[in-house]
């Protein structure tokens, strides 16, 4: 038991020094700005309005395939992922642990009281890295193109960097951030996204009839 606490002790000064070195450094600095509009794009905002342009789409057309893919495969993951973050781990961000080191919070492009909240001060895994990803291999997955996968990767190494430079993210957080990406998308992919696609193809026609009812 001493021997795997002296080895968490090891990693966490590693991960710290890595951290303090990245964040201080020139091209950290320099690139701040850039970081916080580019993090934008892997917040659950962001997603979140893709979702609602894709149920519009869907409503239109009544293509609703993708819509439910992409909705029941962020649904099961982020239970998982928040199991893990608020249940399980529970580390807190850099700009609260390194404070007394000058780290600070660099992640305002956009202010909601719910981001200060208590729940928001934990970071592993990185949620930005994990579900950028984890939609990536869901669409290069739907899609049949390995490419978008590529893309997608090369995304969100940018988007890790971005987590570092803003404070909010260790580098462990956002190296597990891959390999959760990874997990979520083999437990959905290779074992329940058959399930989901039956439940709300089943509970569509259901809440469609109730819409109607009320009209």
């Amino acid at each position: 038991m001493s021997f795997l606490s002296e080895y968490i002790e090891k990693l966490e000064d590693w991960d710290h020094r890595v951290f303090l070195s990245f964040y201080n450094s020139d091209f950290s600095k320099r690139t701040k700005i850039f970081a916080e509009i580019y993090s934008f794009f892997g917040s659950f905002y962001f997603w979140g309005g893709l979702w609602l342009a894709w149920f519009i789409y869907a409503y239109i057309t009544k293509d609703y395939y993708l819509l439910v893919i992409f909705t029941s495969g962020f649904e099961q993951s982020v239970i998982i992922h928040s199991l893990i973050r608020y249940r399980l781990i529970r580390r807190k961000r850099p700009y609260i642990t390194l404070e007394s080191k000058g780290v600070k919070k660099h992640d305002d492009f956009i202010r909601i009281p719910y981001l200060m909240s208590e729940s928001e001060q934990k970071s592993f895994p990185s949620g930005h890295v994990t579900f950028l990803l984890f939609f990536g291999i869901i669409f290069a997955w739907y899609f049949n193109n390995i490419y978008i996968f590529i893309i997608f990767f090369g995304l969100d190494i940018v988007m890790a960097i971005s987590r570092l430079i803003l404070g909010v993210h260790f580098p462990i957080d956002v190296i597990f951030g891959f390999i959760f990406a990874f997990i979520y998308a083999f437990l959905y992919l290779g074992f329940t996204y058959q399930l989901w696609i039956a439940f709300y193809y089943w509970i569509g026609p259901i809440f469609s009839d109730f819409i109607h009812f009320w009209r």
